[in-house]
């Protein structure tokens, strides 16, 4: 006993080999149960001790087949190392202390997977936990990043409203005022005709501001028939632009939700401006046709049409404006008019469905 207190304290002061405890308890080990046999006779509390013991040595196993190895080793050493003792200095057997004392053995077995158990659990609750702290941080980044695009996007939208709505007007506005300052010199009357055409184009442009603001602040367009709309455009286009603008319809008319509606008047009334103000169009259609599934717009003026046609912001913000909707657009030479813009719009079924309740 004095030489495994010794050992003890020897190794309470090297904090490095801490490989050493496993062997100090197997020597506790077999010290406890010795002593108990010699000492004690076997009975209480050396089969606690020896429980203890087996409990501390099978702490040290992480793996439950080292742990199961290791304490079925630890019953065979406390059977041979006491049946000797006990044939030694008896000359018998004592199969009630042994089976109370391996008992012992059992229930340190148990007791340590269970904990090891616990103690896995507690592990892959902190690693699961320190997962969702990342995961959290993750999404939060998620959501500053899709705050900032959804920002960008509506920068991009309210830049395309701009452009559609005042530059449409605008291009009007500068036909009207070019003639008004002509007619000034020769017809006073018909100049001031013109001029109230220019009032009457601003006036619409402030509705059509309206309209954007209205639209950015996130309130409902009431949902209209299309051609209605398109029909009152060709009219102004022609009377304030000087482009001959005919309208044509085809099919059954469908009530199409407002956003959808709202996208496809802005197409055209950017197409019949690049006509006007890029191709020096003197004619213009506009072709609506509803099918089934969707509906298409054709857009076509006799204006020049480019060697090369390298799209500006209005185009760009055309083709975003389509992808949105899941639609097609392409535009280039067309055999019946010179310039085309062709648009396909399929139908949204879920919009639809809210349109026709």
């Amino acid at each position: 006993m004095a030489i495994f207190l010794i050992v003890n304290l020897f190794y309470a002061r090297i904090k490095k080999r801490q490989n050493w405890l496993f062997h100090l308890l197997i020597l506790d080990f077999l010290v406890s149960a010795s002593y108990g046999y010699v000492f004690i006779g076997g009975f209480f509390p050396s089969q606690l001790f020896i429980g203890i013991t087996s409990l501390a040595i099978l702490m040290f196993l992480n793996n439950i087949r080292m742990l199961l190895v290791t304490s079925l080793f630890l019953l065979f050493l406390y059977l041979v190392t006491m049946g000797s003792v006990d044939w030694f200095l008896y000359q018998q057997l004592n199969p009630i202390n042994y089976f109370t004392t391996c008992s012992f053995i059992v229930f340190a077995g148990i007791v340590s997977t269970l904990i090891h158990f616990y103690q896995g659990a507690r592990r892959n609750t902190q690693q699961l936990y320190a997962q969702l702290l990342e995961s959290h941080e993750r999404l939060q980044d998620y959501a500053v990043k899709t705050e900032e695009w959804a920002a960008t996007r509506e920068r991009v939208r309210i830049a395309g409203d701009i452009h559609d709505t005042v530059g449409h007007k605008l291009t009007a506005l500068l036909v009207q005022m070019q003639a008004a300052r002509k007619l000034s010199q020769v017809d006073a009357s018909r100049s001031e005709q013109a001029y109230l055409g220019c009032e009457e184009l601003v006036r619409s442009s402030l509705q059509e501001v309206r309209l954007a603001v209205r639209t950015i602040r996130d309130e409902p367009v009431q949902s209209t028939f299309l051609h209605d709309s398109l029909d009152k455009l060709a009219g102004e286009f022609t009377q304030f632009a000087q482009v001959q603008t005919s309208f044509d319809v085809e099919g059954s008319p469908v009530l199409l939700p407002g956003e959808l509606q709202l996208t496809a008047y802005r197409i055209v009334q950017e197409s019949l401006t690049n006509a006007k103000k890029h191709g020096q169009a003197t004619h213009a259609r506009i072709w609506l046709v509803y099918s089934e599934s969707g509906f298409s717009l054709h857009i076509g003026n006799d204006g020049e049409v480019p060697a090369v046609l390298k799209p500006g912001f209005g185009l760009i913000n055309l083709q975003e404006r389509v992808k949105e909707w899941n639609g097609e657009v392409s535009w280039g030479k067309d055999d019946r008019m010179g310039f085309a813009v062709r648009v396909k719009f399929p139908y949204p079924a879920t919009e639809m469905e809210g349109v026709t309740s």
